[in-house]
């Protein structure tokens, strides 16, 4: 595939900086339109295994069944399983939004989410914190669609007080205080 420059004219361009990424994922992505439950169609490391557990093929009978699709939580157990395709996503935003003239602050609003959510990740609940940012990507999409990327580097208050804020982790208990 033959690079074009600067990339990000088109959904083609992008694909040449992401290879392993479907051109189908690409135009979703730049449309706003990828569910943020199947970012992990980003991630490199992932892209065969969710292929696997989402096909069911039977050679005896010659029949191909499709699962249901993982919860959120199989498929994101952890911060760095969502970070690392949350982290292709917004490069894929990032080279599409600036070769069509978005600002060129526009990655300091994903810098400023990628690091809210290693924040969060260390106060409260796995589950809760990626409930928290699965509502927040639905949020920013809606929000991106109008061309509106800001979004991404404000805090939602009442997102996290629905999501977050009754699921704060438990602390471990401080023996200093008792013997006070």
């Amino acid at each position: 595939m033959a690079s074009i420059y600067p990339p990000g004219q088109d959904a083609q361009s992008i694909a040449s900086l992401f290879p392993h990424v479907d051109l189908d994922v690409i135009a979703s992505v730049v449309r706003h339109e990828l569910p943020g439950a199947e970012i992990y169609k980003l991630d490199s490391r992932r892209i065969l295994e969710s292929t696997w557990n989402i096909v069911e093929m039977s050679m005896d009978d010659s029949t191909v069944s499709l699962r249901t699709a993982p919860f959120a939580i199989e498929t994101y157990p952890t911060l760095d399983t969502l970070l690392v395709p949350l982290n292709a996503y917004f490069s894929i935003l990032c080279v599409e939004g600036l070769s069509k003239g978005q600002s060129a602050v526009l990655p300091c609003h994903f810098f400023r989410y990628s690091s809210h959510l290693v924040k969060i990740a260390a106060q409260y609940e796995w589950k809760a914190v990626l409930s928290y940012h699965l509502a927040t990507f639905a949020r920013r999409c809606k929000e991106m669609r109008k061309g509106d990327y800001a979004g991404w580097g404000r805090v939602d208050m009442d997102l996290m007080e629905e999501f977050l804020v009754p699921n704060q982790k438990k602390r471990p208990y401080d023996a200093r205080r008792k013997q006070k």
